[in-house]
Formats: structure tokens, C-alpha cells, sequence
């Protein structure tokens, strides 16, 4: 793997830095008889965060998605998982980067894109929604499968997702497909 790969994964992951600025990190979850009356009719449920021990585990629950790739790093931590694989040399590359966090609203996440030079498009799917989850795709074009990534919410939880290929530019991170996003999302919320 070249060298190039790792400096733009953690390009990118500085990207979610900035557009996680935009939001406030997830508090833990309440005691079951705990009750917050405060604003029942906005509250929504928090997921609990994915329960995962390895990539190892994350590869096993998305095999479509790292086919013909290895893990090549990997960092888990009580609230945030990255893992990163990739091919042999010229071959594709991946990334995810699960975390706790909150949703950006409409607002925030297209501020967020306009200072990383790209556009925010929100896409979802009825099962996404019914966890009350959105889809965000960061390109440059708006566009699915072109240059930037893609970032799946639920309450409480971001799955950033990465695709990379070698091109005439050298390596680039684009966004997956919609499709594919949700169910990497929804795969890794089964851990």
C-alpha cells in the first residue's frame, strides 16, 4: 500500500473532525429509571453503540464491502472503531469510522460541507429512517460513487464510510453508493 493512501484516509477523518464540530458528542445513555421530562416530544432514542472488540469483527459483518481487501489498520476504543483495508498495490481501499455522535442538522451538515469544498446530499432508506437515522454524502459534485465519503447517522451513533481506487490523479476517496452505505450502517449496528 502506498503511503499516499494513509495520509488522504486520515485527510478525510479530519474531515469528520470539522464536521463533527458542528455537533456535541453523545452523553451516556440514562439509567432505565431515569426519565427526562424535559422535551419528551423531541427526544429521540439513542442506539447504543455497536459492541465490537476488533476490524476483525466489523470485516465478518460487511464481507461484500472488503472483498479482495485486508485489513491494514485499525484503532477501537469505547467510542470510536476505525478500520481501514485494502488491496495489493493499485487495488481499492476502504475505511469506516464508527463513533458516538449526534446528528447534524440540515443546517449544519451543509455548513460543515461548504468548509470542506463539498456538497452535503441526505439520502435515507424506510428501514434507516425507521431507526430514525439520516445518510449524508459529502462530494464533490453531489453525486454518489464520486470524490468524497459518505456518513450514515442514527441517534447516537456515525458510520463514515470511505471507498478508494487508484485513478489518473492517484488514489482517491469517493463515496459509495447510498445503497451500499445504509447497509454497511445497518450490518455494523447489528454488533
Amino acid at each position: 500500500m502506498k503511503m499516499r493512501r494513509s495520509g488522504l484516509l486520515i485527510a478525510s477523518f479530519l474531515g469528520l473532525a470539522v464536521l463533527s464540530g458542528c455537533t456535541s458528542p453523545i452523553a451516556p445513555a440514562p439509567d432505565d429509571d431515569t426519565v427526562d421530562d424535559t422535551a419528551p416530544s423531541e427526544a429521540a432514542a439513542t442506539l447504543p453503540f455497536p459492541h465490537v472488540t476488533s476490524c476483525d469483527e466489523v470485516t465478518g459483518a460487511i464481507p461484500g464491502f472488503t472483498q479482495g481487501m485486508s485489513l491494514v489498520g485499525d484503532s477501537v476504543s469505547d467510542d470510536a472503531v476505525m478500520c481501514m483495508w485494502a488491496a495489493p498495490e493499485g487495488g481499492p481501499y476502504a475505511s469506516i469510522l464508527i463513533s458516538q455522535n449526534t446528528m447534524p442538522t440540515d443546517e449544519e451538515a451543509k455548513t460543515g460541507a461548504k468548509m470542506l469544498n463539498l456538497q452535503a446530499t441526505s439520502f435515507t432508506s424506510p428501514e434507516l429512517s425507521g431507526l430514525g437515522g439520516v445518510g449524508w454524502r459529502w462530494t464533490a459534485d453531489g453525486g454518489p460513487d464520486t470524490t468524497g465519503y459518505s456518513t450514515v447517522y442514527v441517534p447516537g451513533v456515525s458510520v463514515e464510510i470511505h471507498r478508494g481506487k487508484d485513478g489518473p490523479d492517484g488514489d482517491t476517496s469517493y463515496a459509495p453508493a447510498d445503497t451500499e452505505a445504509i447497509d454497511v450502517t445497518l450490518a455494523i449496528l447489528k454488533l
